[in-house]
């Protein structure tokens, strides 16, 4: 599987280049983003784009490939629905009708997050994302919506707010394995996560919308 992942430079999108070098499945990764990953490896191509709304000089680049994984995401804090729904919704989208229109039997899984099934402006504009995708014919699609991820060993999150959670709460992330066994609606690992998403792109999932714990159940 050829494969390309927007995100590779924040927690969910690193833990899921992580997994992504490691499965022998996976022949090659074409890391799209902003900024620099700051991961070196035979199998990684980084294209980096200072707007990724203006890709069309280097559709070329994106020709021949089999799946994305879409890790890109803001926080609604601060943001009405108008700003939050220009990353959240119109960049996911214009990307995802673009990988498959150049690459016709693609697969496309989307990162969601726990609690966008409920009624306030940031999971509205989550379940738009998550409809317009499902309706697109995509070869296999999925969108998993974790709920709080301890990252892997040298992964942080660019959220400020929970860096700030994973500071506070690094003295029982040995309790995590555990956490998830016994609350797994609740709590992931990067890792689990990183293998869900890889296993929706390769058809491996029973549902399009994964919560946490059909998370930890296909990624285990």
């Amino acid at each position: 599987m050829k494969l390309i992942l927007f995100g590779a430079s924040g927690m969910v999108g690193a833990g899921a280049l992580r997994e992504a070098l490691d499965a022998p499945e996976v022949e090659s990764v074409l890391s799209v983003g902003r900024r620099p990953c700051g991961v070196t490896h035979p199998k990684l191509r980084e294209l980096l784009l200072p707007d990724l709304f203006d890709f069309a000089a280097v559709e070329s680049q994106l020709v021949g490939h089999d799946a994305c994984i879409w890790a890109v995401g803001v926080s609604s804090v601060g943001l009405d629905e108008a700003a939050y729904a220009r990353v959240t919704e119109e960049l996911t989208l214009v990307w995802g009708r673009a990988l498959l229109r150049l690459n016709p039997r693609f697969s496309f899984c989307y990162c969601s997050a726990a609690g966008a099934g409920g009624r306030s402006m940031w999971a509205r504009v989550r379940q738009r994302v998550e409809g317009a995708l499902k309706s697109m014919p995509f070869r296999h699609a999925g969108a998993v919506r974790p709920g709080f991820i301890r990252p892997g060993t040298g992964i942080g999150s660019r959220t400020r707010l929970y860096q700030v959670g994973i500071v506070l709460l690094k003295p029982v992330f040995a309790l995590v394995p555990l956490l998830v066994r016994v609350f797994p609606a609740l709590f992931t690992t990067s890792e689990v996560l990183g293998r869900a998403m890889l296993r929706v792109v390769e058809g491996r999932a029973d549902r399009f919308i994964l919560e946490s714990a059909d998370i930890n159940r296909v990624g285990a």
